[in-house]
């Protein structure tokens, strides 16, 4: 039997409560390996090699955290800016995607300093959700040579150049591709082939296809599917993307209705198929996550505490392989995953 490494972040809520969490899985139960404390509100991990990187969501400023499996002693630096929920990598780089302050930070892990940092400007269509730019996530291109940036508050998908020393300038012939007002873009992921992009909105409930093409590095909008039965329910939110290795079929989690939507990649891989639905073993799925060998799916249910746990295959999941309370949980990355 394989055994498998997850991380999961969590909102600590003004508790004294360990924030992350180290897990074992292995293939039936899941347990905790390691936790680590003192840390405020932990809510996005990216492991990248040996290494896992937090930010903190803070109302007021931001912060890196950097740990290791093993060693209780983490480094934290801090960042301009505020409620950071994001952080990705690209090489040496960090970019950490600041919700309530609209921003984008960089740094160079290398020479442990910020390297960039951008605010968003402007206002969306709702005006409770969209008063003022709202950064959700940040992803490198396919190709290593940008960065695409979603902005819930704006409803764009911006575009970034990375220029020597992870400094962003925007793309010269696209810098952003607009989404309906009022849809929300959240979160997105790649085709394995890099030449599609699939990108989740929160309040819109959609799933949107591009085609990205690596000469220009320009996306041509070409579908979008919904993520609800027959309407939106009140109250629902989309959450989370993930395709499975091989890139036969695309998750996407929904708050509120508390499931997990398939759809199947077509032959063409901007055009899916309805594959079903199920739920997510929990309350409020904010994040999930698929096992760098696509048997297993974890669900983070942060209203409910609980991650759980799905085996994959050609049909629906019948039930949760395993699940495990952990206190807020609202981030769960498999080890090895980007």
């Amino acid at each position: 039997m394989t055994n498998y490494q997850l991380w999961t972040g969590t909102y600590t809520q003004g508790e004294p409560r360990d924030g992350i969490y180290r897990l074992g899985f292995d293939g039936k139960n899941l347990s905790v390996l390691e936790s680590w404390g003192g840390l405020t509100d932990p809510s996005y991990l990216q492991p990248v090699g040996d290494k896992v990187y937090a930010v903190e969501e803070l109302s007021e400023g931001g912060s890196i955290i950097e740990l290791s499996p093993g060693k209780k002693e983490y480094r934290r630096w801090t960042l301009p800016g505020s409620g950071y929920c994001h952080v990705t990598a690209l090489g040496n780089l960090l970019y950490a995607s600041g919700y309530s302050g609209g921003c984008l930070a960089g740094f160079d892990l290398g020479t442990e300093r910020l390297c960039e940092f951008i605010e968003h400007e402007g206002r969306g269509t709702d005006q409770k959700r969209q008063e003022r730019a709202h950064i959700h996530s940040a992803r490198p291109t396919p190709d290593g040579v940008g960065l695409f940036v979603a902005d819930l508050g704006l409803d764009k998908l911006f575009q970034y150049r990375v220029g020597p020393g992870g400094r962003l300038a925007p793309h010269e012939g696209q810098p952003f591709v607009r989404v309906a007002p009022g849809q929300g873009p959240r979160h997105f992921a790649y085709h394995p082939s890099g030449r599609f992009l699939y990108l989740v909105t929160e309040m819109g409930q959609t799933l949107r296809t591009y085609c990205y093409d690596s000469g220009s590095s320009a996306l041509e909008f070409l579908n979008e599917y919904p993520l609800y039965e027959t309407a939106p329910a009140p109250g629902d939110t989309a959450a989370d993307v993930q395709l499975d290795p091989a890139g036969r079929f695309i998750y996407a989690s929904v708050r509120g209705s508390d499931r997990i939507f398939r759809y199947k990649v077509t032959a063409d891989p901007g055009t899916l198929e309805p594959a079903g639905s199920f739920s997510s073993g929990g309350k409020y799925p904010r994040s999930i996550s698929i096992s760098p060998d696509g048997r297993y799916l974890a669900a983070a249910n942060q209203l409910s505490g609980k991650v759980a746990v799905f085996e994959l295959g050609p049909g629906i999941p019948a039930g949760g392989a395993a699940k495990l309370q952990i206190p807020g949980a609202v981030c769960v990355k498999w080890a090895g995953n980007k």
